[in-house]
């Protein structure tokens, strides 16, 4: 019996999505008082992603 060779879908293999978040396009809707659920919607990604992108941004400055 052979085995099936499995085949990569696309993504990114560490996890993040394939889209490019503009970091000013993150921090603007969220100072525009936009909730993290309203932002993922927006993006197409998880409330997680984007918690996870407003932390690493802090931790930049």
């Amino acid at each position: 019996m052979k085995k099936k060779e499995e085949q990569w879908r696309g993504g990114n293999p560490n996890g993040r999505p394939k889209l490019i978040i503009n970091e000013l396009k993150l921090l603007h809707l969220k100072d525009a008082g936009k909730s993290n659920r309203e932002i993922a919607r927006l993006f197409g990604v998880s409330e997680a992603t984007i918690r996870r992108r407003l932390k690493e941004n802090k931790s930049e400055f």
